[in-house]
């Protein structure tokens, strides 16, 4: 709201997220699918956001099913306790392991996605390549596609070790790549 200078107050013209209607599912086994997918969706977004506030937080959900699902930082269990007796119960040791490991742990999150974003920037990279070398006709020019009819003891050698290193780095670059998709998902 914006006040002018007789102390009316007058609507700023704001946008407003408009959600659907929430409509309860028939099926349970399609509730129950809901439910796990956001459940996870809340508990990653509980953590994240506990970690980079700093915050304690605990999070407790029922299904469909009536079962509790929690989810907390540093420990649900702990905040809880904390929260219905006022007193901190995680001693000063416990407290300062778990927040070595959450610190670990985002400074491994942080350099992955770096990792993703030079891998993806790499990938783009290579298609650009790919693409250029697809109209002008030049794959052809590779070296895995020269003939080895004509190649002498040496020359093999050398292939056979280009060729291996090729391997090690496809092996490589597909174990990066299930890493990226499991961290899509």
């Amino acid at each position: 709201m914006v006040f002018d200078g007789n102390n009316n107050a007058t609507k700023l013209n704001t946008r407003k997220r408009k959600f659907g209607e929430i409509k309860k599912t028939e099926k349970s086994n399609k509730s129950q699918m809901m439910f796990s997918n956001c459940i996870l969706g809340l508990f990653n977004k509980a953590t994240e956001l506990s970690v980079l506030c700093k915050a304690k937080t605990a999070l407790i959900i029922t299904s469909p099913n009536n079962e509790l699902y929690t989810c907390g930082y540093p420990n649900c269990d702990a905040i809880i306790q904390q929260f219905l007796t006022g007193k901190d119960t995680i001693e000063d040791s416990e407290i300062k392991k778990q927040e070595e490991i959450v610190e670990t742990l985002r400074l491994e999150y942080e350099a992955i996605g770096d990792k993703l974003k030079k891998l993806l920037e790499e990938e783009k990279n290579w298609q650009a390549i790919n693409d250029e070398a697809e109209k002008s006709g030049s794959i052809s020019s590779c070296w895995w596609n020269d003939p080895i009819d004509d190649m002498d003891l040496q020359s093999l050698e050398e292939f056979k070790t280009y060729l291996e290193k090729l391997r090690l780095n496809l092996g490589s670059a597909n174990d990066e790549k299930k890493l990226m998709s499991t961290l899509r998902s």
